[in-house]
C-alpha cells in the first residue's frame, strides 16, 4: 500500500481533528450488489470516526491503519475506544480488516530491527484482536542489497514462524502478505515468493494474500488483458493460491507496465486502466472477498465514491464487452508479455 494517508498520524495528533466533509454522493447499497466494496478510511478522531467516513460513503467494506503507520509505537489502545469501535462497526454491518504499519519488515537482515518489526506487529494483532478485525494487511518487508531473494525469503518465513508457533490457539486474527510492485529488494512481487513462503509456515490456517491490482501490474502481470488476466489466475491456481486470496486492493497505476515501482492512481486514469478492474469484478472466484482503494485521496472521501462508481457498473452483464475496447497499446501485451516466474526456490 502506498502512503496515500500519510497525514493521518499528524492529524490523529491534533487535539481537535478538521472535519472532513462527507461525501455528496453517497454510494447507494443497490450500486453494491451484495458485495463488499470500498476504500482505506481514516482513524483521525478515533477508531469509531472509520465508521462513521465509512458508512458515510456507504461502503460495506473498509480497511484501517490501528496507530500511524510511519512510527513504531503509539499510545495504547482504550478499552473504552475498542469497545466503541466493535459497537459501531458490528452495527454499520460493514467487513473492516487493518493495515499494519511501513515500517515493519520481517525480512531485514538486521536482527535488531527484525525485532522490532515483530514487537510492532504484535502490537498490531493485540490491537486488532481489541478492535475484533479478522486480518490484518502485512507487507513481506525488503531483503539485503544484492543478496538472493530466497535468503530474505528464509528470514520472512522463520520470523512468521515465530509470530505463530506451531502449537500456537485457534488464530482470532490473521496476516494477509500483499502483493508488491517489487521495488529494489522488495519481496511480494513475484507470486512464487509468496507461493514459497506460505508452503513453509507452520500454521498456514493464519496466513493467505491481498493482492494489489496496481502492484501485479508495475510487478510485470499483464492484467489489463484477456489473455494476461487468464494467464494470471492460471498462475494462481497452478501455485495453490487461489484459495488464499482474503481481499483486493483496488488501484490504477501511475507507473508503468512491468516498471517495479508502486505508484497508485485513480482508477481508470493510470496505466493500467478499467479493463483489469472489469475482469476481477466479473470473476465469481473473488465475488465474497472485501475489496478495497488506496487511491489518491485529494478529493476525500468523495474520491472514493468516484472511484468506485468507476467500476461498479462492470457488476452488469451488460459491460460484459468493455475489455474489447483496451487501448491498442495494453492489447499487445497479450502477445508480447506472460506471467513472470521465479526459478524454483
Amino acid at each position: 500500500m502506498r502512503g496515500d494517508q500519510k497525514g493521518e498520524g499528524t492529524r490523529r495528533r491534533a487535539s481537535h481533528p478538521k472535519a472532513e466533509p462527507p461525501p455528496a454522493h453517497p454510494l447507494a447499497p443497490s450500486e453494491l450488489s451484495g458485495r463488499l466494496f470500498g476504500a482505506h478510511v481514516s482513524v483521525a478522531g478515533g477508531f469509531e470516526r472509520a465508521v462513521e467516513r465509512a458508512i458515510q460513503c456507504g461502503f460495506s467494506a473498509a480497511q484501517l491503519f490501528l496507530k500511524n503507520c510511519r512510527q513504531w509505537k503509539a499510545p495504547a489502545m482504550r478499552a473504552q475506544e475498542a469497545s466503541a469501535f466493535r459497537r459501531a462497526a458490528s452495527s454499520s454491518g460493514i467487513f473492516f480488516f487493518g493495515h499494519a504499519g511501513y515500517l515493519i519488515n520481517l525480512a531485514s537482515p538486521s536482527e535488531p530491527l527484525a525485532t522490532q518489526s515483530l514487537e510492532s506487529l504484535r502490537d498490531e494483532i493485540t490491537r486488532a484482536e481489541l478492535l475484533g478485525l479478522p486480518f490484518l494487511v502485512l507487507h513481506p518487508g525488503t531483503g539485503l542489497h544484492g543478496e538472493e531473494p530466497k535468503t530474505a525469503l528464509f528470514r520472512l518465513a522463520h520470523r512468521l514462524r515465530l509470530l505463530f508457533p506451531a502449537d500456537s490457539s485457534e488464530p482470532t486474527v490473521r496476516i494477509a502478505l500483499e502483493t508488491m510492485a517489487g521495488q529494489g529488494n522488495q519481496l511480494g512481487g513475484q507470486l512464487e515468493q509468496l507461493a514459497w513462503v506460505l508452503e513453509n509456515l507452520a500454521d498456514p490456517r493464519r496466513f493467505g494474500l491481498c493482492l494489489d491490482t496496481a502492484h501485479l501490474w508495475a510487478a510485470g502481470y499483464p492484467i489489463a488483458t484477456r489473455a494476461g488476466y487468464r494467464h494470471f489466475t492460471e498462475e494462481l491456481e497452478r501455485l495453490g493460491l487461489a484459495d488464499r486470496i482474503w481481499a483486493f486492493h483496488l488501484n490504477d497505476s501511475a507507473a508503468p507496465f512491468g516498471s517495479r515501482r508502486d505508484r497508485h492512481e485513480h482508477l481508470g486514469r493510470g496505466t493500467l486502466g478499467l479493463a483489469a478492474f472489469q475482469q476481477i469484478l466479473q470473476d465469481p472466484r473473488w465475488s465474497k472477498l472485501p475489496m478495497v482503494l488506496e487511491t489518491p485521496k485529494e478529493g476525500g472521501m468523495e474520491a472514493d465514491c468516484r472511484n468506485l462508481r468507476a467500476i461498479l457498473p462492470f457488476l452488469s452483464p451488460s459491460h460484459s464487452s468493455l475489455t474489447e475496447g483496451s487501448p491498442e497499446k495494453v492489447r499487445k501485451l497479450e502477445k508480447s508479455t506472460s506471467v513472470r516466474r521465479l526459478p524454483d526456490l
